[in-house]
């Protein structure tokens, strides 16, 4: 009977049922994400190295991901960490995480579901979301390549298509989609029917929409926008001109113009049709108080 196989992150080493193998990628429980340098460092108890040690007495982890990129697990989260050096545990860690066993698990996953969907798991995984027709739409497609947000928001490539989401399931139910109201910017490339030519299109979609120029008037704040700010916008900002009906209200002031009538001079216009329809006119539907601009 031929020998087991034994894999090693070592080349040279040739195959045998003998050859040692030293464990260097751990899961741990993160303790503290503080670092006074902001450097990334957390500290990671791992139960396997840590019995014995205080937290305060915990080694740094250093990030694996580059700085151009982030994302911190929180306190209470697992972690994978990487030893550098065995005979030495308690010097080069590197950390990479948060584990996150299911999507649905996104904002926070304890240590004790973190592992769920691994051979080391000690709970069973929840359903999967494709199982669920309420979550459908909340996360990516499993070909799409995104960012997911803790908190519902996310960003998402697909083919010809770029998508920006926040609200994009309902408040405090992250396996019921958002069919209401999400804010939502969707950049797509796609063909116009059922020919070959493709055509460019953005849809932009929220509750509420702005366009600011910082020179423009009224002059609002350029950063670190409060919620008080975003409403001071809405409230102060100018309503556009639904382009469609504003031109069907110069139209009929243009042919009142044109087409009044007066008896004698004093007397009030004829009662025709076109001042009837001048009357009518609803201003207030020309604008749209929704989406404004400065």
């Amino acid at each position: 009977m031929d020998k087991p196989i034994i894999q090693t992150s070592d080349p040279y080493k040739k195959e045998g049922s003998m050859i040692p193998t030293t464990r260097t990628i751990y899961y741990g429980e993160v303790m503290d994400i503080n670092d006074p340098t902001e450097g990334g460092r957390i500290k990671v108890k791992i139960p396997d190295l840590d019995s014995k040690t205080s937290a305060d007495e915990l080694t740094w982890c250093y990030p694996v991901l580059s700085k151009f990129f982030q994302v911190f697990p929180k306190v209470g989260e697992y972690v994978r960490v990487f030893v550098e050096d065995m005979k030495y545990p308690q010097r080069s860690r590197f950390w990479e995480g948060p584990v996150i066993s299911q999507l649905q698990k996104i904002g926070f996953d304890t240590i004790y579901t973190a592992l769920s969907t691994t051979n080391m798991a000690i709970t069973a995984p929840e359903p999967a979301i494709s199982t669920i027709p309420d979550a459908v739409g909340v996360f990516p497609l499993r070909e799409d390549i995104a960012i997911i947000g803790r908190v519902n928001a996310d960003v998402i490539l697909r083919v010809n298509q770029v998508s920006i989401r926040a609200g994009k399931h309902e408040n405090d139910n992250v396996l019921k989609l958002n069919v209401k109201n999400p804010a939502t910017i969707d950049m797509i490339f796609e063909p116009i029917g059922t020919t070959t030519n493709f055509y460019s299109n953005t849809i932009m979609q929220a509750d509420k929409i702005a366009i600011l120029s910082h020179d423009g008037r009224p002059q609002f704040k350029a950063a670190r926008l409060t919620p008080e700010d975003r409403l001071k916008i809405f409230e102060n900002g100018h309503p556009m001109a639904r382009a469609d009906v504003l031109v069907e209200a110069l139209k009929i002031i243009r042919d009142a113009v044109v087409q009044h009538i007066h008896g004698y001079s004093g007397l009030s216009a004829d009662k025709n049709a076109i001042i009837n329809s001048l009357e009518n006119i609803n201003f207030d539907a020309i604008m749209q108080k929704n989406i404004v601009i400065n």
